[in-house]
């Protein structure tokens, strides 16, 4: 039996877009839980189990994955990035990032290719085949 990822975390702000992806990774059954935020500041909140993810009650998984839309309201994928990496400084277990986008502009992905944290940069709609790749290279034991 395969090993399924802790926790995916979906970071985008189009709530049509994040059930879309929801579905699909239920439908791939590859994660125990997965959480859905509409903004990169409730992202950096879930992570560092801040405001509304500071219950001592629920013990929320450290995402194994992230896939972060780069245009948003308020701090931007890019913006995420910087926010993120301080606070992976504590953390053991840090995320790898998926950044997804819509835009054309050539210029993000070479930004992309030049952070650690992301393993990939893909075009939107995101689909099963992209995430079995990203499964294959970067997380062979779930598969």
């Amino acid at each position: 039996m395969r090993k399924k990822l802790k926790c995916v975390l979906l970071v985008e702000d189009n709530e049509f877009t994040n059930i879309y992806n929801q579905k699909l990774i239920v439908n791939l059954n590859i994660a125990e839980n997965i959480y859905v935020t509409e903004s990169a500041e409730d992202a950096l909140d879930f992570i560092g189990r801040k405001g509304k993810y500071s219950s001592t009650q629920i013990k929320y998984a450290d995402p194994d994955i992230i896939f972060l839309d780069i245009n948003m309201p308020g701090l931007n994928g890019w913006e995420f990035i910087e926010e993120y990496k301080k606070l992976n400084v504590k953390s053991n277990h840090p995320a790898q990032i998926v950044m997804l986008t819509t835009s054309p502009n050539p210029d993000d992905e070479q930004k992309a290719k030049q952070i650690n944290e992301v393993i990939a940069f893909k075009r939107k709609p995101l689909a099963q085949n992209i995430i079995v790749d990203i499964l294959k290279e970067h997380f062979p034991a779930h598969l």
